[in-house]
């Protein structure tokens, strides 16, 4: 269904009025605990309580409960729903007849338990269609929004008022997030359990929390994305006004898919997330903990300008840690000026370091420490602050937290992030900066990982709008070629298709002809001139070498005549079920860089494009960058630049540089191809060719396989003359 405003969204997250339906007496059940957290957020609206036993109850909490929903008269924004699975189309209707928006199912036992289940999540959500409803859920925790407010949920408190959205497919983990964030004084705009996303998704949240006044960042668990190309659309939109930080549960899984190409064998699941969050502004965690921290700071800090940071210690090892890790995370550490270490030698000891990080030694009072972070932030240099402090025999804790409290307010720009490393002695200063919102870590490392955090979305919210380039194509060329391979009941395309394809976009190939005699492989050799190339090709062999279907450096005739005899034989005995057997002879082309570039087609996501090192290693070491399709020519030089094969193209040890500019060029236009042709499930070039800069690259060999035909009646039936 199409994406919603906020505007529209405004009835679920801020209601006038919210029935529960299946409201109970009974303290052990769901219904009771989503009313009495209704009643206790202060909702100020209307709140009906929907129950059979009505005439039982009478009223629950002070509630009047109602029969039916039918017996309301008043319209209804909001149904929360709290009864049985089976139960719930009949409702569904009810509540599509009475004009209610939004149906919250906070019950389970749907898509979750098994196909039985998948089939009544279908059916409610086709009736709730029907009549224009919106449903959140089934199988969710509830939903929370403080400025309404509104506690929907059967969670077991509601959270502080705060600025952070936070979204969960976990409604355990929601929990978790609620019960810390109190504890550490972290408030939330909104929570919102997506359970089993069966109609609105996390798309359809993060876009509508793009323009609520209430929300400054945006926070998620997700274990999957539902509409990938949506995501990606709304997300690059949403980036721009407000961090978006996702953790995506399923590392673990990713692996190599089973694919028959490198690019598809080098490409896991986790792997195009990790893209497709990159392309589209998306902060990842890997862990529950950093999406904590990350949270913490973007509720306390002002983004930074840039991303020169000073270190402020009292102690040396802390001081390493953090600088380890301020590399790590791509932090720079602020270069110390000479002015300001004149001023800061006329109070510290000599012995301390007076560079970047700077160490007061354990001696250093509360004073040393603001008088430090003082000249620092004065510094148009410095961008941000990190304070470490260890309980020492001279420390302050206490005013050394006043003291960072102060200082803050002065330089309201300028992110100061707290490290004390200590429980019982520094316990009252860390409750104290936590309270006035200085985010405050146990450890270098977490403190360290919430300023870069900051750093990131800065960084984010200064990238260059590229647009997409065009080229002089010949897209007829290609449906014709695919037309015929489809009609062919084929899914992988000859040497000479893909070539004639990858010629179509623009991409240099050598001139490669189809011989299927080795008189005739002799007569095309002489013709595009020696030395040539012979390899094999057919639907069935993918991985020429591996049999000895490539052969190179071919001088005259009679060896071409003897190398077609050899190479169809090794086919024949390694693949002596194909029917489809023929030879590409090709023109020898000078040895270049040796790249692979290539695409693969994500479920979610679509195309992905793929530039790293080529030749016969490129899956052991896996030098490679993805990009999503289509791509712009920065994103392009990004791709390119996250290989090691990039620095040897710059020329290494007096190398001349090779021609990077045309690699970036053929980036853009496989991207096109591929975002052009849906079909293209996989695409290879290797060898890909770099010459020296100015001088071109060159395809040697293009693999392309499309997705699946509905009927494949086999290759038994195509005839290899048919091609010539």
């Amino acid at each position: 269904m199409p994406l919603l405003s906020l505007k529209k969204l405004d009835k679920l997250l801020h209601p006038n009025s919210v029935a529960i339906i299946g409201a109970s007496p009974d303290k052990k059940k769901v219904g009771y605990a989503a009313l009495k957290n209704m009643i206790l957020c202060g909702f100020k609206g209307k709140l009906f309580a929907i129950n059979p036993k009505a005439d039982q109850y009478g009223e629950i909490e002070g509630v009047k409960v109602y029969s039916s929903i039918t017996e309301i008269n008043d319209h209804i924004d909001l149904a929360v729903i709290c009864i049985p699975p089976k139960f719930i189309p009949l409702l569904m209707d009810e509540l599509g007849q009475k004009g209610v928006n939004y149906a919250a199912i906070i019950t389970a036992g749907f898509k979750e338990t098994g196909s039985e289940g998948a089939q009544l999540e279908k059916k409610i959500v086709e009736i709730a269609q029907k009549y224009g409803m919106r449903v959140v859920g089934p199988n969710i925790l509830g939903i929370i929004d403080t400025s309404a407010p509104i506690n929907a949920s059967f969670a077991e408190r509601s959270p502080i008022r705060g600025e952070i959205a936070f979204l969960s497919q976990s409604g355990a983990l929601l929990t978790g997030i609620l019960d810390w964030s109190c504890a550490e004084g972290i408030g939330y705009s909104s929570f919102v359990s997506l359970g089993n996303k069966a109609d609105l998704d996390e798309t359809d949240f993060i876009d509508a929390l793009a323009d609520d006044e209430n929300t400054l960042a945006i926070l998620a668990y997700l274990e999957s994305i539902n509409r990938g190309p949506e995501f990606i659309k709304v997300c690059r939109e949403v980036t721009k006004k407000k961090p978006v930080v996702v953790l995506k549960a399923g590392r673990s899984e990713a692996g190599s898919r089973a694919a028959s190409s490198h690019t598809g064998s080098m490409t896991g699941a986790d792997t195009t997330y990790d893209v497709a969050f990159e392309k589209c502004g998306v902060i990842r965690t890997d862990t529950a903990q950093e999406l904590f921290d990350i949270a913490f700071a973007f509720s306390f800090m002002p983004i930074p300008k840039g991303n020169r940071i000073v270190i402020i210690t009292n102690a040396g090892g802390p001081g390493i840690l953090a600088t380890d890790a301020a590399e790590k995370f791509g932090l720079e550490l602020a270069t110390i000026s000479p002015e300001i270490k004149s001023k800061m030698k006329t109070f510290l000891p000599s012995a301390a370091n007076f560079n970047n990080p700077i160490d007061a030694l354990g001696t250093a009072q509360a004073e040393d420490y603001g008088k430090v972070l003082e000249l620092s932030l004065q510094d148009n240099a410095v961008d941000g602050a990190i304070v470490i402090l260890t309980p020492q025999a001279m420390t302050e804790g206490q005013e050394t937290a006043d003291q960072i409290v102060a200082i803050r307010n002065n330089y309201p720009e300028k992110p100061i992030i707290a490290v004390f490393i200590g429980g019982e002695i520094l316990g009252p200063s860390i409750y104290y900066l936590k309270k006035n919102r200085i985010p405050c870590f146990p450890h270098p490392e977490r403190g360290v990982r919430a300023m870069a955090s900051l750093v990131e979305y800065s960084e984010i919210r200064k990238r260059e709008v590229d647009d997409i380039p065009e080229f002089n194509i010949d897209k007829d060329k290609v449906i014709d070629i695919i037309q015929k391979v489809r009609l062919d009941n084929r899914v992988t395309l000859l040497g000479t298709e893909a070539i004639e394809v990858a010629k179509a976009y623009g991409i240099y190939t050598p001139d490669t002809r189809l011989a299927t005699t080795a008189e005739e492989a002799a007569d095309l050799a002489e013709n595009i001139g020696f030395p040539v190339v012979m390899k094999i090709t057919s639907p069935d062999i993918i991985h020429k070498t591996d049999i000895g279907g490539v052969k190179l450096n071919i001088k005259d005739r009679e060896e071409a005549l003897a190398t077609f005899e050899e190479i169809m034989q090794s086919a024949k005995k390694h693949h002596p079920e194909s029917k489809l057997l023929a030879i590409d002879v090709q023109k020898m082309e000078k040895v270049g860089r040796e790249l692979i570039v290539g695409s693969t087609k994500d479920p979610q996501f679509g195309p992905l494009v793929m530039v790293g090192m080529g030749g016969v290693y490129t899956n052991y070491f896996k030098d490679v960058a993805f990009g999503l399709a289509p791509l712009s020519k920065i994103e392009a030089i990004k791709m390119l630049e996250k290989t090691k094969v990039y620095t040897l193209l710059k020329g290494v040890r007096g190398e001349a540089p090779s021609d990077i500019e045309a690699v970036i060029d053929t980036l853009l236009r496989i991207a096109l191809l591929v975002k052009d042709f849906s079909e293209i499930k996989e695409l290879d070039i290797n060898p890909f060719f770099v010459y020296e800069e100015g001088s071109g690259v060159s395809a040697l060999d293009v693999k392309i396989t499309l997705d699946n035909l509905k009927n494949d009646d086999s290759n038994d039936k195509v005839d290899i003359k048919h091609f010539c």
